[in-house]
C-alpha cells in the first residue's frame, strides 16, 4: 500500500508540475485508442483528479476509437461509444475507422455520443458548402473560449469501405478535400476566431509522416491555430514544435494507440487576464502507471465491467483448438503485413474452401491478432476478424489479378494492410525492384509503370495466364469496394456469402478442420518467396 501511495503522490507532483494553478485549463487527449476500453477510467479518474485540484478540464479524441478490437466489432462500435459517454466528451475528430461500419451506422454513433463529431473536409460533391458533420466546436472554461477544429486524412476514401462514399455506379459522392484541405481547414479556423474562439486546437487525424497531406503539411499553410493533437500514425510524441504559415511556432503532439498514453495540454490563465499562447505545455502520462498509482473512476470502472459481462458472455463459448501458435505479430510488428504467416494461410484457406474459388485472398490489415497454442474461444476468432467484412466470389482475368498483386505489395518493405496472404496461390517478391504502382488522387489503382517486383505467379501448381480467368474469394472490401487500393476492373461477381469473414473462419475451422488446426498450418507453405 505504500509503494501505491508514493506512486500517486509521485504523480500528481508531475501532473501538478504542468498545472500549478486551481484557474489553469487543462486538455486530456487521446488518439488511435482502437477499443482498448480498459484506458477509458483511468482517463476519467485524471480528469476527477485535476478537477479537484480547481482546473478547468477538457477531454478530446482525435480519432480512431470505435473500431479495431473484438469489443468494437460485436457492437459495431457502440459499447466503445457508451465508454466515452461514461467519461464524457467535450469533442472527438473522426478517424477514417469511424467509418469502417459504414455511414449509417457511424450516424447511429454520432447520435449516441453526447459529445460532438468533428470533421470539416468531408464534403458532397455536389454541394461543396455542405458539411456532413460540424467542423468545430467552441466551449468556454474559466472564461476562456477554445474552438476543436476536427480534420480527418483524405486516404479515408480507400482505407476505410470505399463504397461507403460512392453510388450504385462506383461514382464517388463525398471527397475529403485533398486538392485543398489546407484552404478547408483555414475556412473553418476562421469561422471559430470569427465566432470568439480566443484559443484554437487542431483535432487532426492525419499524422505527422511524410506524405499528402500530413499534419504538418496542413499546419505549415495555417495561420491562427495554437496546438496540434495528431492521429492516424499511432507515433508517441510528447511535443513537436512545428511552424505555421506566419512562422508561429506550436506544439505537436501525440499519444500513440491503444491508450499507452493519455495526453495532458496546460492554458495557463491563473495568472493574466489572456491566456499565454507561447506557453501551452504538452504531456504524455502512462496509463498503465496511472492505474496503479489508482487514478481511476470507480462509476466509469463500473460501466466497463458490465459492458465486458455481456461481451464475455456472448463469446466464450469454445469453437476449436489449434496445436500451434498461428502468428499475425511478432514484437510488436504485424509480420502478416510484411510476409506469409501461418495464420495468414488459415483465413486465406478458408475463404477459398468454402467458396470453392482457384484463390483465396486475405489482406494483412484483415488479420488482427495471434491465435496461441490450445482452446479457442469465439472472442479470441473476433480479435482475428474484427471487421465483419462480408465475403464473395468474383471471377476476374490474369492480367487483373497480376496487377491486383503488384498493388498489394507496392509499400514493402513497409508493413501495409493491403499486403495479402493467399491461398491456391503462390508468388515470388524482389524488393530490389522499386514499386511502379500508379494511384489516383483517390488512392485508385491506375496501372503499373515499370518493371513488376512480382513474378513466377502459378495458380495452384500451373503459371498464370494472363488471358485465362480465376475465381477468387475474399472480402467484399477488397475484392469488390476497392479496399485498400486493389482494383479488379473486369471482375464478375459470382456470389455473395451471407456472412462475415469472421462466422466463415469459424466454420472452417469447426466442420473442414474437425475443431483442430494441426499440420501443414505448423509452418508457412513457401506460398510467398522473397528473392
Amino acid at each position: 500500500m505504500r509503494r501505491f501511495t508514493i506512486l500517486f503522490v509521485a504523480l500528481l507532483m508531475a501532473v501538478g508540475a504542468m498545472a500549478q494553478q486551481p484557474g489553469d485549463v487543462v486538455i486530456l487527449y487521446e488518439n488511435d485508442v482502437h477499443c482498448a476500453v480498459d484506458g477509458y477510467p483511468v482517463l476519467a479518474g485524471l480528469r476527477d483528479s485535476l478537477q479537484r485540484k480547481g482546473c478547468q478540464v477538457a477531454v478530446v479524441s482525435a480519432g480512431d476509437f470505435s473500431f479495431g478490437g473484438p469489443i468494437g466489432a460485436a457492437s459495431k462500435g457502440e459499447y466503445v461509444i457508451s465508454m466515452m459517454n461514461a467519461v464524457g466528451y467535450d469533442a472527438v475528430a473522426l478517424g477514417n475507422h469511424e467509418f469502417d461500419y459504414g455511414l449509417g451506422q457511424l450516424r447511429v454513433l454520432e447520435n449516441m455520443l453526447t459529445a460532438p463529431m468533428l470533421c470539416c473536409n468531408l464534403r458532397l460533391n455536389s454541394r461543396p458548402d455542405y458539411f456532413n458533420f460540424l467542423p468545430y466546436v467552441i466551449r468556454e472554461y474559466n472564461g476562456l473560449k477554445v474552438a476543436f477544429v476536427g480534420v480527418t486524412t483524405p486516404t479515408t476514401l480507400y482505407t476505410s469501405l470505399p463504397t461507403a462514399f460512392q453510388n450504385d455506379e462506383g461514382q464517388y459522392l463525398y471527397n475529403f478535400c485533398a486538392n485543398n484541405l489546407p484552404a478547408i481547414a483555414q475556412q473553418s479556423v476562421d469561422m471559430a476566431r470569427a465566432s470568439g474562439a480566443e484559443v484554437v486546437v487542431l483535432l487532426s487525424h492525419l499524422g505527422d509522416s511524410d506524405g499528402v497531406p500530413s499534419s504538418v503539411d496542413v499546419v505549415k499553410r495555417l495561420r491562427g491555430v495554437d496546438l496540434v493533437l495528431d492521429g492516424h500514425d499511432h507515433h508517441v510524441i510528447p511535443c513537436r514544435r512545428i511552424a505555421d504559415k506566419d512562422g508561429n511556432r506550436l506544439n505537436l503532439t501525440s499519444t500513440g494507440t491503444q491508450f499507452q498514453y493519455i495526453g495532458m495540454a496546460v492554458l495557463p490563465t491563473s495568472t493574466t487576464d489572456e491566456v499565454n499562447l507561447t506557453n501551452i505545455r504538452t504531456r504524455l502520462l502512462p496509463v498503465d502507471s496511472l492505474r496503479r498509482a489508482g487514478c481511476v473512476s470507480a462509476p466509469v470502472s463500473e460501466k466497463l465491467r458490465i459492458i465486458k459481462d455481456d461481451f464475455e458472455t456472448m463469446g466464450k463459448r469454445v469453437v476449436g483448438t489449434t496445436q500451434y501458435d498461428l502468428i499475425a505479430e511478432e514484437n510488436d510488428i504485424r509480420v502478416v503485413r510484411l510476409r506469409e504467416t501461418n495464420l495468414g494461410n488459415l483465413v486465406a484457406d478458408a475463404f477459398r474452401e468454402e467458396l470453392h474459388t482457384d484463390i483465396g485472398w486475405v489482406n494483412g490489415g484483415g488479420v488482427r491478432a495471434n491465435l496461441p497454442e490450445g482452446n479457442i474461444t469465439h472472442n479470441q476468432l473476433y480479435a482475428v476478424c474484427p471487421y465483419s467484412n462480408r465475403i464473395v466470389a468474383i471471377r476476374t482475368t490474369g492480367q487483373d489479378l497480376l496487377n491486383a498483386l503488384e498493388t498489394a505489395v507496392r509499400e514493402y518493405p513497409k508493413a501495409d494492410g493491403c499486403f495479402a496472404q493467399v491461398s491456391g496461390l503462390s508468388f515470388e517478391i524482389d524488393p530490389n525492384i522499386p514499386s511502379s504502382v500508379v494511384l489516383d488522387k483517390n488512392g485508385r489503382f491506375l496501372r503499373v509503370d515499370g518493371p513488376y517486383r512480382v513474378s513466377n505467379v502459378r495458380v495452384g501448381q500451373k503459371p498464370l495466364e494472363l488471358e485465362d480467368t480465376y475465381t477468387i474469394a475474399g472480402s467484399e472490401y477488397v475484392l469488390v469496394n476497392g479496399g485498400d487500393a486493389i482494383y479488379f476492373p473486369h471482375k464478375e461477381v459470382l456470389a455473395t456469402e451471407k456472412t462475415t469473414d469472421l462466422l466463415l473462419l469459424e466454420k472452417y475451422i469447426t466442420e473442414h478442420l474437425g475443431g483442430i488446426i494441426a499440420a501443414p498450418y505448423d509452418k508457412t507453405q513457401g506460398r510467398i518467396v522473397f528473392k
